[in-house]
């Protein structure tokens, strides 16, 4: 049988081709096709020559079962503040899908940061500005898609937490949505073309957002147009009704409620039209069609999985996206003449890159930690010390039965209470454990089961210790009979610290409990080190401090802490103490607790997690071989009250809704209109050069405004400025926020370079969202058109005046520029 794909040719418009096919699917093979199957794919149909659509995580890379190239955090690509490296990101990901036959990318995510403590922060390449937000979202999704790969934009809206995520519901207002959380999704549909949306778990204003009939069918798909597939999250369907009437095209992973008996009795009993299915079917037909996935194979073979190019850009990415926030004394970069010795100390210098937990993360080809790229950019001594706890596969243990072995004695208990014989007595080197499946423990073990390991420590220094348990079920620590972590809830991973003091030389009993609840996977670890920091380390030149968080405290499923975990404030202020050189890397999605030590440390770079390439990165940086040029995303608090959304977070009611009460007071907005001051403003970030700011001007262009301005690099290295344009209303009808981003642009310039550069400003960039009218308006009246280096920091300043309705178009200064 000739397939009906085949018969189909490029010049027959798409909808003949898809009317052609929807026409002879079956009703069974229409209801089967808006679910998902094998966990990641839309179903094939092979009489009809329809392949199987594959799936992929994303935002960090293409997430599968073996290695892929592992890119920085989406707030790295945000705080980048370069659209063209955001489609040479878009690009990379796009081949590296072509590379392994797959068609759809589950990215970019584009979530505003309401808070820092949401633990996927790190994967949205949008920080807290829409506006930033928008302008990379559609060249990477250009980048995506021209590369013949369907991109997909998630999280479809108001997911801003991961506390109650599932069921959470958000209260906000109509304003606040389309100015602050809805912007990046429409230029991601209206101007980038997106060929799917994904919904996500929360609920909005109380319908949860796969069946939200206001963002769906108001705002997606009538307001903006959408005619790609909107699909779910994996498992955020609740009803079967609701998300047939409502706009959800796909359910994905599987039909819990859009399988064909449901549907089947559904359409029978007349609450469900057949023509409602068609247009589910269509849209996704529209889209195989549209992407040529029936005229050509998807993997591309000429493509290597390993891909040196995909490599070189997330370097690029890292470089520019990693953020100086502080060189007191310009003791940045290192100077290779006087550096002959540096300490390196942390949880996150090696092995590896950290990276953020959840579905974007994956298994990279190799990762260059931060000690491999020092030692590898420097001909000076490196030393690493095992300060804090590291990695779970540093710490070291005595066998109970024979003092002269290492490792613990493990008992695998086939029971929920490590009751009778276990069915698996061995010893473990290391408690490091990630089981995908348990099954395949032995042989031997059932999903539910217990284990319980035995031994001895020995600490080689007297002082304080920190030991780190963390599990997805439950887990004990003892140590001489005396419980210091005691977690025996289910949930998902997480860590638990505890600090004890201990005597060098002296033996210490150690026992640790663990359970598995059962569901597939299981996760058990623990770990302990001295933090003790060698007086030594006074006699280093520098001393590098890489802390933060990583996949075991960061992530999908969990909001994380303000504060560093694992006794990290107390081993940089340690290290302080004894170094004056003291560099701290920090490695999270966003920002956290400097308090304890900032004061302390003269240099703060934040490289969020920078992917695989983010050791040679920040050692780059380090000695000066790049110039950093990367902007915060997002507003830094001193402290977390300080946060604008704090009072309302993470719930308004003891768990079921959070109202997003500081409305579109987000980020910096919030900043400046409750007259807080920020440890470090939106926008800002350091360079080793500095750039001189002049000549503003601003003037009508069409039915636009043109301002320009000079910018020249007044150092002595090679660097890049992201010049950011303001507008600030003078006398608003309503109430505004004092300043919004409307513009940026970002810059390379040799040392004396100049070069001027223009924004245009469209009437968008002067309006809000009139909720009375259900419509944006731009108030005739004075602006202020500012241009910074960051949102506290402006260079210069014009007053206009703006007025775009028809009988009007145009500007008038009304003042002299400064």
């Amino acid at each position: 049988m000739i397939s009906l794909a085949c018969l189909a040719t490029d010049a027959e418009p798409t909808d003949q081709r898809v009317d052609l096919l929807l026409g002879q699917m079956t009703l069974g093979e229409k209801l089967d096709y808006i679910s998902g199957v094998h966990a990641m794919s839309i179903r094939s149909v092979p009489r009809l020559g329809l392949p199987e659509i594959q799936m992929t995580d994303g935002p960090l890379g293409v997430r599968r079962d073996t290695p892929s190239t592992r890119y920085p955090a989406g707030a790295a690509a945000a705080a980048t503040w370069n659209r063209s490296l955001a489609e040479k990101e878009g690009m990379a990901m796009g081949r590296d899908c072509r590379a392994r036959g797959i068609h759809v990318l589950l990215a970019p995510g584009v979530n505003i940061h309401r808070v820092a403590m949401n633990g996927r922060n790190f994967e949205y390449i949008s920080g807290e500005d829409p506006f930033l937000a928008s302008q990379l979202v559609v060249p990477f999704i250009r980048g995506v898609q021209g590369q013949g790969v369907v991109a997909t934009v998630k999280h479809f809206a108001a997911n801003n937490q991961e506390t109650n995520r599932e069921h959470v519901n958000v209260i906000i207002d109509e304003r606040t949505l389309r100015e602050i959380y809805l912007p990046a999704f429409e230029a991601a549909v209206r101007t980038a073309g997106v060929g799917a949306v994904m919904d996500a778990y929360n609920k909005v204003n109380g319908q949860h957002c796969t069946e939200n009939e206001f963002l769906n069918i108001k705002v997606l798909k009538g307001e903006w147009g959408f005619q790609g597939v909107l699909m779910s999250d994996w498992g955020a369907t609740h009803s079967l009704l609701g998300p047939i009437k409502r706009g959800l095209d796909l359910e994905m992973p599987s039909g819990t409620w859009l399988n064909q008996k449901n549907l089947l009795e559904a359409l029978q009993s007349h609450r469900i039209t057949e023509e409602e299915i068609n247009e589910k079917v269509r849209r996704i037909l529209r889209m195989i069609v549209q992407m040529q996935f029936l005229d050509r194979p998807q993997r591309d073979p000429s493509i290597p999985e390993n891909d040196p190019a995909s490599a070189r850009t997330a370097l690029e990415v890292a470089r520019e996206g990693i953020v100086l926030l502080k060189n007191k004394n310009a003791i940045l970069p290192l100077n290779s003449a006087s550096t002959h010795k540096i300490a390196v100390f942390g949880v996150n210098a090696d092995p590896g890159v950290p990276a953020g937990w959840g579905s974007s993360y994956l298994r990279p080809f190799y990762a260059i930690s931060v000690l491999d790229g020092v030692r590898h950019h420097t001909e000076a001594q490196v030393d690493y010390f095992d300060v804090g706890v590291g990695s779970f596969q540093s710490s070291t243990f005595e066998n109970p039965d024979r003092a002269d072995e290492h490792g613990l004695k493990g008992e695998y208990f086939d029971n929920g209470n490590m009751s009778g014989t276990p069915v698996v007595t061995r010893i473990d080197q290391h408690i490091d454990f990630d089981w995908v499946n348990v099954n395949s423990l032995a042989g031997r073990l059932p999903s539910k089961f217990t284990t319980r390991w035995t031994g001895f420590i020995r600490p080689t220094v007297s002082g304080t210790h920190v030991f780190r348990a963390r599990a997805d079920s439950g887990i004990r620590v003892f140590l001489d009979d005396t419980a210091i972590i005691n977690d025996w809830e289910i949930h998902a991973a997480r860590p638990e610290v505890a600090t004890r003091s201990l005597e060098a030389g002296k033996r210490y009993r150690i026992r640790i409990e663990y359970r598995n609840s059962g569901g597939g996977g299981a996760i058990a670890q623990f770990g302990w080190a001295s933090l003790e920091v060698p007086d030594s380390v006074r006699d280093y030149d520098a001393a590098i401090v890489c802390a933060g968080f990583d996949e075991g405290t960061e992530g999908e499923g969990f909001d994380r802490t303000f504060e560093l975990p694992d006794s990290q404030n107390e081993l940089i202020s340690r290290v302080a103490e004894k170094n004056p050189k003291t560099i701290v890397v920090l490695n999270c999605g966003g920002n956290v607790d400097m308090r304890a030590w900032l004061k302390q440390v003269p240099a703060l770079i934040h490289a969020w997690y920078p992917g695989q390439e983010g050791g040679n990165a920040v050692a780059e940086i380090l000695f000066g071989q790049t110039n950093p040029s990367g902007k915060l995303p997002v507003t830094f608090e001193d402290q977390k009250e300080d946060n604008p959304a704090y009072r309302w977070y993470p719930t308004s009611d003891g768990g079921k809704s959070v109202r997003y009460g500081e409305g579109i007071f987000v980020g910096y907005r919030g900043y400046d209109h409750n007259g807080v001051q920020p440890l470090f403003p939106f926008g800002y970030g350091l360079s080793y050069t500095r750039f001189e700011y002049s000549d503003l001007k601003v003037e009508p262009e069409g039915d636009s405004i043109k301002a320009t301005f000079s910018i020249r690099n007044a150092g002595d290295r090679a660097g890049a400025e992201v010049a950011q344009l303001y507008v600030e209303p003078v006398k608003p009808a309503v109430e505004r926020p004092i300043k919004e981003l409307k513009g940026f642009e970002k810059v390379f310039l040799a040392p004396g370079e100049s070069k001027e550069l223009s924004v245009t400003l469209d009437e968008r960039a002067f309006a809000y969202f009139d909720p009375a009218s259900k419509k944006w308006k731009s108030d005739p009246g004075e602006y202020d058109i500012c241009i910074g280096a960051s949102s506290r920091n402006i260079k210069l300043r014009k007053r206009i005046t703006a007025d775009f309705r028809p009988e009007a178009r145009r500007t008038q200064d009304a003042g002299t520029g400064r």
